[in-house]
């Protein structure tokens, strides 16, 4: 009876997830395409139900061609679930695919719900085929000729071919530049963490040979696998980014990509493998672990994997960003900074507050002092090592920001919600530290008398209390300057949308978009070459008393028409 009650109310609870997501998704389409939420929910089902044929007939093609690997058994359940999947996908995939067709003519191509479709079914696809991909390459390395992992690279590969071309016969510079720059997020953690592997591999087998270690023929594989992962999601990447990405233009969209997943990314992975050379390093200079040097350094390789794979992708970014030419500070560099800034003062803090806390174990109370603690201090001191001058770089650089360009500076979201999160986190942590202090004080004094256990159980607290607290205080007094310096904000703009008409619409719209905020439309003029002043433009939109403008250029100045939608 219990478990068909919970039966029940999971199935209600998935059911009721859906349909949140189902409406979610329509309001969305509906205030894209201005169709209504009746054919924002029809969008839905139509491409929904497309994207489950899509998926039904290539899983039946795929498990059909299967059936000659000799290590897949199937019986009469599993080739009756292939052949259902393509006597019903298959049709049906081809009466559905029509009727979208028909409707993407009769609506001039301009489908919203059509566009997200490719960009998810390709994405899926994609993965599918490139992992497909390696485990046949992979299996041909180890001697083995598999059928099943070859269906699924052709099958799928080929509906990824399909909509992939269908997506360039499009404008990408639409929503589908999300699909290339999911594309390129894919192949560049795939084939990092791949390259990773593969130096791993290389170095650790040098490694082994230098500290003289057995070697046995298992140990190549690692190589050959992270060599195919290489090859195979470095070429993903290389179509998506190499090829695609870097022909679009620099948008916030794609600005996020290279600074987020590019630079923050790689100088992530590439700290990390600072921080575990110097630990390690550290560890065996005033460690006394007694294990031997080949034992202890065995972290070696994945280190410098890190630092090289992370110091690439890193460098290269951080070029590219360069390349593209920012005349402007824009939010996504805001967030850029702030970022990598607030990264480098939590581990500045933590690795302060870890220094001080060991430090009070060790100062008179050898007695108490372990292993742990002296691995926990000499861990403290790389992460301070690492921590403290990424964060002094990136706060320092941000700073000078402020002096040197205060009005957009202080009025920045990104810069208000960064001190705000460290004055609000670092004070909540300094206030629950000072608690347990007074409670643990408190209660020796009570108890058995203050001692030297005492000062070791609160050696933690003490040390937030010193670090956070003080960290907290520093970001308060920012905050307090950045507000009494604060200049008046500019009046908010009732403009909801703007569609400009005219030759050369694109560049006004960055423009329109760097001053005010709003994602202008660009038609192109067929009957005259006639351009826009961003200018005026921007002008027009701040003196309007609607909330959707078409600005057409004429040879005699710009005509704002107001509309409603």
């Amino acid at each position: 009876m219990m478990e068909a009650v919970g039966f029940i109310v999971a199935a209600v609870v998935q059911l009721l997830l859906f349909v949140l997501v189902v409406a979610a998704l329509a309001t969305f389409l509906a205030r894209r395409s201005g169709r209504g939420i009746g054919g924002a929910l029809k969008s839905i089902f139509r491409y929904g139900m497309l994207f489950v044929l899509m998926i039904l007939s290539a899983t039946g093609m795929t498990g059909l061609v299967a059936l000659a690997d000799y290590e897949v058994v199937g019986g009469p359940g599993y080739t009756a679930f292939m052949l259902a999947c393509i006597i019903i996908g298959g049709p049906g995939l081809a009466i559905v695919a029509r009727r979208v067709g028909r409707d993407l003519v009769r609506s001039g191509g301009s489908d919203p719900g059509f566009e997200i479709y490719l960009v998810i079914a390709e994405l899926v696809c994609l993965v599918t085929a490139a992992t497909g991909a390696y485990i046949w390459v992979e299996n041909l390395f180890s001697g083995r000729f598999r059928v099943a992992p070859a269906a699924v690279m052709l099958v799928w590969g080929g509906v990824w071919y399909v909509h992939h071309a269908l997506a360039g016969h499009r404008d990408r510079a639409g929503r589908l530049r999300y699909g290339v720059l999911l594309g390129s997020f894919v192949g560049l953690i795939v084939g990092a963490a791949f390259g990773v592997l593969l130096l791993q591999s290389v170095l650790t087998a040098i490694y082994n040979v230098v500290a003289g270690v057995t070697v046995i023929a298992g140990d190549v594989e690692p190589i050959f696998g992270g060599l195919i992962g290489v090859v195979i999601w470095g070429a993903v990447w290389l179509r998506y980014w190499w090829v695609l990405g870097m022909r679009q233009e620099p948008s916030p969209p794609w600005r996020a990509y290279v600074l987020l997943v590019g630079v923050v990314g790689g100088l992530v992975a590439f700290l990390t493998g600072v921080w575990s050379l110097a630990y390690r390093l550290l560890d065996w200079l005033v460690g006394d672990s007694g294990e031997p040097a080949r034992l202890h350094f065995e972290e070696l390789p994945l280190a410098l994997a890190l630092v090289a794979v992370g110091a690439l992708a890193w460098r290269y970014h951080n070029s590219v960003l360069q390349r593209a030419g920012s005349t402007s500070r824009s939010e996504v560099d805001r967030l850029h900074d702030y970022v990598v800034a607030g990264v480098g003062l939590v581990a500045t803090v933590s690795g302060l507050a870890a220094v001080i806390a060991a430090s009070v174990g060790a100062i008179g109370f050898d007695d108490l002092l372990v292993s742990a603690d002296r691995s926990q201090l000499v861990g403290a001191v790389t992460v301070l090592l690492v921590g403290a001058p990424l964060w002094w770089r990136y706060w320092t650089m941000a700073q000078e920001w402020r002096h040197e360009d205060p009005d957009s500076e202080l009025l920045s979201p990104t810069r208000r919600i960064f001190l705000v999160i460290v004055f609000g986190a670092g004070g909540v942590i300094a206030l629950g530290s000072l608690f347990f202090l007074a409670y643990r004080v408190i209660e020796a004094l009570l108890g058995e008398g203050f001692g030297a256990r005492t000062v070791y159980a609160v050696r933690w607290p003490l040390a937030l209390v010193a670090t956070v607290g003080m960290s907290a205080a520093y970001h308060r007094v920012i905050r307090r300057a950045d507000l009494s310096e604060m200049p008046l904000e500019p009046p908010a703009v009732g403009v909801r949308s703007v569609v400009l008409v005219g030759s050369g619409g694109r560049e006004v719209a960055r423009e329109v978009e760097k001053h005010t905020g709003i994602k202008a439309r660009t038609w192109e003029r067929a009957d005259m070459e006639e351009a826009l002043s961003a200018e005026a433009v921007v002008e027009a939109i701040a003196s309007a008393d609607h909330s959707h403008l078409l600005i057409v250029a004429r040879p005699e100045g710009q005509e704002v028409i107001p509309y409603r939608e």
